[in-house]
């Protein structure tokens, strides 16, 4: 005689209920084939109407019955009739099945209706200079899209895209940064660092810069949230001159740094971004020039961030695929 074993449970496992096995067994599309067999009579027209083969048809049939305990069909030849009990599930399923294939076309209905929104957070600098294409060309095509801009330097940018608080983020990222693995960071380009200073000033005649000989001259910079800011410390303490630093300003955007670099308050270190737009020079104010020191300071990278694994509804596609456009043609 043999003993049926029993088949072990974990502790702690969930105990299969009732309902719990009712919803695991019984699918959906079983309560849609006998609806459709109901409507088509026969296995061969509701299986091309469902798109499936005769088999699947007829087993989502049989499981039904097999679930339910009753003869749900009768087939005579290649026709196929339903029992008393096919009839009144029938009944009863019909018009859920009729809302649930209709779910799709409610659904578009009230999303083209429902108010949509676009954060988007970046430093001023790029709102104001390569992302204004971009802006411009989404509200004209996207009217009905309310499109929000968060002016943010890029290290606050990342925290609020990190909190969720922007669909999208347009941010540089200094050397060293923590990385961000929990997010897409598509490159978008690259800005070279420059030494800003008038025309007239000595360090322009210096045949090569050097990081001591900039570190005394009194400098403008950008607020210490940026990736520049960052970038430009992290160089300084690599080579033990940090605390040397002379920072006697720091611009919250680009203009007033260039204003004041024009007036001889000090000498900037950042990037010649793109858009960027050089004051208009009054009485008494030196030309401003720019001079590459990527030598010493490298590069800002820029990225395009989003978080991953998350569906990307249409209207935040078009603006991502409208940047990457706008940075591409001025690469």
């Amino acid at each position: 005689m043999k003993v049926k074993r029993s088949t072990p449970r974990r502790i702690g496992a969930a105990v299969e209920t009732p309902a719990r096995r009712y919803f695991k067994e019984v699918r959906f599309r079983q309560i849609r084939s006998l609806v459709e067999l109901s409507r088509q009579g026969s296995f061969a027209a509701t299986a091309a109407a469902l798109d499936l083969a005769v088999p699947s048809v007829w087993q989502q049939i049989r499981s039904l019955e097999d679930e339910y305990g009753v003869q749900f069909v009768v087939a005579e030849g290649s026709k196929v009739s339903l029992t008393d009990d096919g009839r009144a599930l029938v009944d009863l399923a019909a018009p859920l099945v009729e809302s649930f294939d209709g779910l799709r076309a409610m659904f578009e209905e009230r999303r083209s209706t429902a108010a949509r929104t676009l954060t988007v957070v970046a430093p001023p600098t790029m709102i104001a200079g390569a992302l204004r294409r971009p802006i411009i060309a989404y509200r004209q095509h996207h009217p009905k899209v309310k499109l929000v801009l968060l002016d943010r330097t890029s290290y606050l940018a990342r925290q609020v895209i990190e909190q969720d608080g922007a669909d999208l983020a347009v941010m540089g990222m200094a050397e060293g940064d923590e990385p961000m693995p929990q997010f897409q960071c598509l490159p978008l380009t690259r800005f070279a660092f420059h030494l800003i200073c008038p025309a007239n000033h000595a360090l322009l005649q210096t045949r090569q810069l050097t990081l001591a000989g900039i570190v005394n001259e009194p400098l403008v910079l950008a607020p210490e949230e940026s990736s520049s800011h960052r970038q430009i410390r992290r160089v300084f303490a690599r080579a033990g001159l940090v605390e040397r630093m002379n920072v006697t300003m720091m611009a919250t955007n680009r203009a007033l740094l260039l204003n004041y670099v024009a007036i001889g308050f000090g000498i900037a270190i950042g990037t010649a971004a793109a858009g960027v737009r050089l004051p208009k020079r009054t009485a008494g104010e030196a030309e401003i020039v720019f001079r590459d020191a990527s030598d010493l300071f490298g590069y800002e990278d820029v990225f395009l961030v989003q978080r991953k694994g998350r569906f990307e509804p249409p209207h935040v596609r078009a603006f991502r695929e409208l940047v990457v456009k706008a940075f591409r043609s001025e690469s």
